[in-house]
Order: structure tokens, then C-alpha cells, then sequence
């Protein structure tokens, strides 16, 4: 795989950050109102929620390269190659179409109904946009699945113009990992507080 070009939302980021910040203050405040099993209970309570923070906000992602890409949602990781793309589409997330499934991807949503009173001209200029011509609001290169479009379908082309290009095997597999994680976190949690006390 080369020239990986990674793209995970902005805004996952600051809200991911924002929700440790009060998981750590969560934490901090128990250790002055309670005993041992009471920090203990906290800092699972606030495992789990780091962990579904983690899942959700800085899991998803999308990874392109020269061969395919490798879409990375909470509990899923697609690996596809420009060969066995059927179809591209961006009305609701970034969605590719293969011979045998459709995926989402989380990291590639798009906009809500606003966004469209927001597209500026320069925010299409370079994109075969005519003049006078209309572009959806879920492709513009200001939203996570117009971003992410693009991105694609610039990798698509040059992959059909280097015949030399090897692709990459189309796979899907799940990762449970994280759910297990956080299911673990929140027993200890539950068991701490029955028989620490």
C-alpha cells in the first residue's frame, strides 16, 4: 500500500477530547468524595466511556491509497480495491458498491440541510463544476462525505490511468474488540460497587 492519505473528521476530534476532559474530571472528583471502591468504581465507569469515545468519535476513519482504501468504521474494518468498486455515492455517508456488499463509511457522513446555503464559489473551483452549474451539498469539499468523494474518485482515476497499479484484496472483517472492552469495564464497575462497599 503507498501513498496513504488519511481522513478522519476534525469535529470527532474536539468532541472526542472534550468528552475525555470530563471523564478525567469524573474521575478527579471521586477521589474527594469517596473511598478506594468508589475511585475504583469511577475510573471504570469512565473506562467505558473513554472507550465508547474511542469507538465512535476516534475510531472511524478512512485510509486512502494508491491500490484502494481501507474504510475503518466502530466495529468494522473494509479494505477495498479501486478494481472492485462498482459504485461511488455520497447522499448520506461516503457509500462504496462492490460486487458483493454496499458499506458506509462513519468518518465520511454528510451535511445536515443548512449546509447548502454555505457552498461558496471558491469552494467549487477545480471540481468540473460549470458556471451556473449546481453542485449537492454532500459533495462540497467543506463536508466529511464531499472531502472524502473526492478524495476517491481523484485515487479511482489515476488507478485507471497506471495499468501498472497493483489493488488491494477486498475484505471485511469485524473487530469486537472495543465492545468487549467496554462490556469488561462496566462489570467491574457493577461488581466493585456491590462488594467493595
Amino acid at each position: 500500500m503507498s501513498n496513504a492519505d488519511l481522513y478522519r473528521p476534525n469535529s470527532n476530534l474536539i468532541f472526542g477530547g472534550f468528552g475525555a476532559l470530563m471523564s478525567a474530571l469524573f474521575v478527579w472528583s471521586s477521589f474527594y468524595q469517596g473511598d478506594g471502591a468508589t475511585i475504583a468504581t469511577s475510573a471504570c465507569i469512565a473506562g467505558a466511556i473513554l472507550t465508547c469515545i474511542y469507538t465512535v468519535l476516534f475510531r472511524p476513519k478512512v485510509t486512502f491509497y494508491d491500490e484502494g482504501l481501507v474504510i475503518t468504521n466502530p466495529l468494522e474494518k473494509i479494505t477495498i480495491g479501486w478494481r472492485d468498486v462498482l459504485d461511488l455515492d455520497s447522499r448520506w455517508a461516503l457509500t462504496i458498491t462492490t460486487k458483493d456488499f454496499t458499506v458506509s463509511a462513519w468518518a465520511g457522513t454528510a451535511p445536515g440541510r443548512h449546509h447548502a446555503r454555505n457552498i461558496h464559489i471558491n469552494d467549487i473551483r477545480g471540481l468540473d463544476v460549470d458556471q451556473g452549474g449546481s453542485m449537492r451539498s454532500n459533495e462540497s469539499p467543506r463536508s466529511d462525505s464531499g472531502a472524502s468523494i473526492y478524495r476517491a474518485r481523484v485515487r479511482i482515476a489515476r488507478f485507471k490511468n497506471n495499468s501498472e497499479t497493483q489493488t488491494l484484496e477486498t475484505t471485511r472483517e469485524r473487530q469486537v474488540a472495543p465492545l468487549l472492552v467496554g462490556a469488561i469495564l462496566v462489570i467491574a464497575a457493577i461488581l466493585i460497587n456491590s462488594f467493595g462497599h
